[in-house]
């Protein structure tokens, strides 16, 4: 997520640049952010199981662009510990509380806590905001030598089976009426991961399902930034967004509900480990 300043709003392609605005820092947007984003986090987790096995659970880990806390709370099974943080104090509000869990507002860039204190930091769903390499040279500055990195995304608009006419009226459609914010990249490059000290250990891809009734779904929508720029910025009230999905979607559920396939993936760096060139 992006700091606070004057909002960008330059529109080429159907594709709106990197917004200049943190339109997660509303008291609204957080709430449903926290209420309806869907939490496929556990299971793209799962995979580090696989990849440290018998170092789990590590004893300090950093939750980095943690948002209302979906995430944070994810990581329990694999740490002792935890430290949520995010630039933006209203979805920080929102986050679950436990015991094991601390939260801070901090940047990615400028990480609120000391050298060399955490064996595990994770990003979820929020690398592609970031000034990807001063977040790197800090995650590099906060893990401990040979610490883990993992970058993943838990997917939340999907697809549903047989049904190509939604992939047409998503690009077309939701795409023409609210158009994405111009990111960075989502994934770390193996060779910029190198060129900060880190070489990737293991990545996997995978699809998970779920299944949504019509409210549910738009309920979904509306925690995504291309939305909640128009909602929190722009010129149309949230009722009339969730009206507009609703009529545009509601033939997808004439069952009552749909499934989506969700896609996933996740990415696990380790820090100071360099991968031996081929010959």
């Amino acid at each position: 997520m992006e700091p606070d300043s004057p909002v960008s709003t330059a529109v080429t392609n159907g594709v709106v640049a990197a917004p200049a605005v943190n339109y997660f820092d509303s008291p609204l947007a957080a709430r449903r952010y926290a209420a309806h984003r869907p939490r496929g986090h556990a299971q793209v987790l799962a995979f580090l199981s696989q990849t440290l096995g018998g170092v789990i659970p590590v004893g300090r880990a950093a939750d980095v662009g943690c948002g209302t806390g979906h995430s944070t709370v994810a990581l329990l099974p694999y740490a002792t510990s935890v430290v949520g943080i995010d630039p933006s104090s209203e979805m920080l509000k929102q986050a679950e509380r436990h015991p094991q869990i601390e939260y801070r507002r901090g940047y990615a860039e400028a990480l609120p806590v000391r050298a060399g204190e955490f064996d595990l930091v994770t990003v979820s769903s929020a690398y592609h905001w970031f000034d990807q390499e001063r977040f790197l040279a800090e995650a590099a500055r906060v893990l401990r030598p040979a610490g883990w990195l993992v970058l993943y995304k838990a997917g939340s608009v999907g697809r549903i089976a047989d049904r190509q006419d939604f992939d047409v009226w998503r690009r077309e459609v939701l795409k023409a009426r609210y158009p994405k914010i111009e990111r960075h990249g989502e994934r770390l490059t193996r060779e910029l991961a190198a060129a900060c000290g880190f070489a990737e250990l293991a990545c996997d891809t995978a699809a998970t399902s779920r299944r949504y009734t019509l409210d549910e779904y738009v309920d979904n929508l509306l925690t995504h930034s291309s939305v909640i720029r128009v909602v929190e910025r722009g010129p149309e009230p949230v009722d009339t967004v969730r009206r507009w999905l609703r009529s545009e979607l509601a033939a997808y559920f004439a069952a009552g509900s749909a499934e989506f396939t969700h896609e996933s993936w996740i990415q696990v760096f380790r820090r100071g480990i360099v991968t031996p060139s081929s010959p």
